[in-house]
C-alpha cells in the first residue's frame, strides 16, 4: 500500500520535501504546515523550486527559523538555491561542501558590479512589556518600520496571500488566543514586510519583530543608512523597552522577494542594549567607548547603549565580533541564558 504524507511530497528519516511549481513561492497554510510540521519531527526541511522562482520574504524569513534548505531545478540539474553549486543528491546540501561542482550563472559575486538591486535595512527587535489588559502588539512594529522610512503596514495575515487591512486591535486580538506563546503574524506594504510574534514571561511580554524596509538602490557609502539606522534604534529605546534590537543592510530586488542568485552579503549597521541587557552584561560604558562607537540613550540609572559599526574601512562583521570580544562570550552566554 502506498503511503502518503499529509504534508510533504517526499521524506525520510533524515529530511522532509516540499515541492513548488509556482515561480512566486509565498508563505501559504500548506508551506507553513509543512516546515512545522519537519521541525516537529526532527527533520530538515527541505524546499524544492524551479530556478527561475523567487521566495516572498515571509517563505525566506520562515525557512531560516526553521532551519530550512532550498533546492532549485533547471533542465541541466538541480542546486543549492543559496550556493548555486549543483547537488546529486538532497543529503548533499548538509553533508557536501567545496566548489569543484558546477553552478548555476548569477552567483558569482562581484563587490564592483553595479547592482541594479535594492539596499533594504532589516531589523530584529525584541521588546518587554508589562502583561496588562490594554497591551498592544503595533507600536513596536510601526515604530521601527517609520524609524527606518518606511510606513505603516497595509495588510496582515497568518498565511500569505495577507487579505485583511492592517488593524493592531485585530492583531493584538489573534495574539491573545494564542498565548503563552502567540504563532508568528505576517504584515506587509509594498516596500517593507515584518513578522511579529509575542511570548509571556516571568516578568511580562516579549515582543518580537523581525523584517525589512527597501532604501533604494544599494547605496556605495553607508552614512546614510547608518544614520537612518541610528534613528530607528533611538526612537526604539525612546519610545518602548528594549531587550536588543539589531539593524543591517542586505540586498534584494525591488520586491523583497529573494531570487537564486548571488548578492552582496548581509552586513551589520547597529545594534541596541536595552536598560536590562546592559546591566545582566555588567557592561563598562567608559571602557568600551575607548574603542567603539557607543551613544548612551535613555535614563541615567537605566540606560540603553547604542552600538553603531561605522567604520567600514575596518570590516563591519570585524566591527562587531570585536565588541561581542570586548564584552566578554561568557557573559553574553549568561545573559541569554546560554551558559548552561
Amino acid at each position: 500500500m502506498q503511503i502518503v504524507h499529509p504534508v510533504a511530497d517526499e521524506w525520510t528519516e533524515e529530511y522532509a520535501l516540499y515541492a513548488s511549481s509556482t515561480e512566486r513561492v509565498l508563505l501559504t497554510a500548506p508551506l507553513a504546515t509543512f516546515l512545522e510540521a519537519a521541525v516537529t519531527d526532527g527533520l530538515k526541511p527541505v524546499l524544492l523550486t524551479e530556478a527561475k522562482a523567487s521566495l516572498s520574504p515571509f517563505v525566506a524569513a520562515a525557512m531560516r527559523r526553521s532551519g530550512g534548505y532550498w533546492l532549485v531545478r533547471d533542465p541541466s540539474g538541480v542546486y543549492d538555491g543559496l550556493s548555486g553549486y549543483r547537488t546529486d543528491r538532497v543529503e548533499d546540501l548538509w553533508r557536501r561542501s567545496g566548489t569543484d561542482r558546477p553552478r548555476l550563472p548569477g552567483y558569482q559575486w562581484d563587490p564592483e558590479r553595479v547592482s541594479g538591486r535594492y539596499g533594504v535595512l532589516l531589523f530584529d527587535v525584541h521588546a518587554h512589556t508589562r502583561a496588562e489588559a490594554d497591551v498592544s502588539v503595533g507600536p513596536l512594529a510601526e515604530t521601527v518600520l517609520t524609524g527606518l522610512g518606511g510606513d505603516l503596514p497595509q495588510l496582515w495575515g497568518p498565511a500569505e496571500p495577507l487579505l485583511a487591512p492592517w488593524d493592531p486591535a485585530a492583531v493584538t486580538a489573534a495574539v491573545r488566543e494564542r498565548m503563552p506563546v502567540s504563532p508568528v503574524l505576517h504584515a506587509w506594504r509594498p516596500g517593507s514586510y515584518l513578522d511579529l510574534d509575542v511570548a509571556r514571561t516571568r516578568t511580562g511580554l516579549l515582543h518580537h519583530v523581525k523584517g525589512g524596509v527597501t532604501h533604494g538602490l544599494y547605496p556605495r557609502r553607508l552614512d546614510r543608512v547608518l544614520a537612518t539606522a541610528t534613528r530607528a534604534l533611538t526612537d526604539v529605546a525612546d519610545q518602548h523597552q528594549p531587550t536588543i534590537a539589531f539593524v543591517s543592510l542586505s540586498e534584494m530586488d525591488a520586491g523583497l522577494y529573494t531570487r537564486p542568485t548571488g548578492s552582496f552579503p548581509e552586513v551589520p549597521l547597529a545594534v541596541l542594549i536595552g536598560p536590562r541587557g546592559v546591566h545582566d552584561l555588567g557592561l563598562d560604558i567608559d571602557a568600551l567607548s575607548a574603542d567603539h562607537d557607543l551613544t548612551v540613550l535613555g535614563r541615567s540609572r537605566t540606560p540603553s547603549l547604542l552600538v553603531r559599526f561605522s567604520r567600514p574601512d575596518v570590516g563591519l562583521w570585524a566591527q562587531l565580533l570585536a565588541f561581542a570580544h570586548d564584552i566578554g562570550p561568557q557573559k553574553i552566554a549568561t545573559a541569554v541564558g546560554m551558559d548552561g
